[in-house]
């Protein structure tokens, strides 16, 4: 009944969810490609030229116009316009045909040090590639081969591409920001106008009231998780290779769990802003920070690792991930689900527990 008496409520909680999916499924990559970068050609030979032809080829690399000078390259560096450059020295074609090693001078953007490491290696691959062939139109007899090689293969996303990790991840973040917070406004509102009052002069029992609160934004948010693999999958061409009655039921667990935190924060604010502020504060940080979004966990601290295996977002997202992208059955994520289990029924006690607690 207060959903369908609050449109615009329900209008947040069932569109808000889509409109970020979106924003986040097309606005965070971690792909770094169309690097802008630009060339300074002290040799201007053939050589040069076909060494250059290696990254205006590239589709990491979009070329722009040629440097003038040392002012020139300074100033185009630091106003964000380039993101490196590509100096060629004097007598680079003549050093290669007498058999000699020119260096090549690469200038990066160096100011977020995470995409100039990628640069580098990008810039590096098409060295390496130049000198392949150059080798192969060299006439010189060829090199012994090393004693060993390394072949990388990269499994599961063979196209290197980050959206099928961003939403998978965003599908989790989402089902646990926009549940929490809603399910924590609707028992705060009570607060605010005081009508939760009247609850407690009638035969409600703690339980029933809380589920009373979380029910109707567990299927709002089954709803949006609906819509989130539809978009996954037709907008963002990201499919489902694992199990789907896995995924399903880990979501219905998950958005329990989210809900049931929304209650738990709720006992401990007075006002809406405040419920606002505390559910996102408490919800999104740890999902971020300790749930392997943005770095695996086994990378953290001690500490850290223990703050990520106490949230229900943790083993959601690994579940998300294999579902999506790693072709996990249902058997290999029993351990997630069981997991979630748990969290949720303590999240839920917690909850049930602390409000007679703050209220009386």
């Amino acid at each position: 009944m207060e959903l369908r008496r609050d449109p615009i409520r329900l209008a947040f909680a069932t569109l808000g969810p889509i409109i970020l999916m979106v924003v986040f499924g097309f606005g965070i990559t971690f792909d770094v490609e169309r690097l802008t970068y630009a060339t300074l050609d002290r040799d201007r030979s053939p050589e040069s030229r076909a060494y250059l032809e290696n990254f205006s080829s590239s589709r990491y690399f979009t070329t722009r116009a040629p440097i003038v000078d040392d002012a020139d390259l300074e100033k185009r560096l630091r106003s964000g316009e380039l993101r490196l450059v590509v100096e060629i020295p004097p007598g680079f074609g003549r050093d290669l045909q007498r058999g000699r090693s020119p260096e090549v001078a690469v200038w990066l953007d160096g100011a977020f040090p995470f995409r100039a490491e990628t640069t580098q290696g990008y810039v590096e691959g098409v060295h390496e590639r130049f000198l392949q062939e150059l080798a192969l139109e060299s006439r010189a007899a060829p090199e012994p081969p090393a004693p060993a090689d390394i072949q990388a293969r990269f499994r599961y996303n063979q196209a290197f591409l980050s959206v099928y990790a961003i939403v998978p991840g965003t599908i989790m973040l989402l089902l646990l920001f926009m549940p929490a917070i809603m399910t924590a406004l609707a028992v705060v509102r009570e607060k605010e106008l005081g009508s939760i009052v009247n609850f407690y002069v009638t035969p409600t029992t703690k339980l029933e009231f809380l589920l009373g609160k979380q029910l109707p934004y567990v299927g709002v948010a089954l709803v949006n998780f609906v819509t989130l693999m539809a978009l996954a999958v037709w907008l963002f061409g990201v499919p489902v290779k694992g199990s789907v009655a896995a995924l399903v039921l880990g979501a219905v667990i998950y958005v329990f769990s989210s809900t049931a935190f929304g209650l738990m924060v709720s006992n401990f604010v007075r006002t809406q802003i405040a419920a606002i502020f505390a559910t996102a504060i408490v919800t999104t940080i740890p999902a971020i920070q300790y749930s392997g979004y943005l770095l695996p966990v086994s990378s953290m601290s001690v500490d850290a690792q223990a703050i990520g295996r106490a949230f229900a977002s943790t083993y959601f997202l690994h579940l998300s991930l294999g579902t999506f992208t790693k072709a996990l059955d249902f058997s290999s994520l029993t351990f997630d689900l069981a997991a979630l289990v748990v969290i949720t029924l303590v999240v839920t006690t917690l909850a049930r527990a602390a409000l007679p607690a703050q209220e009386t």
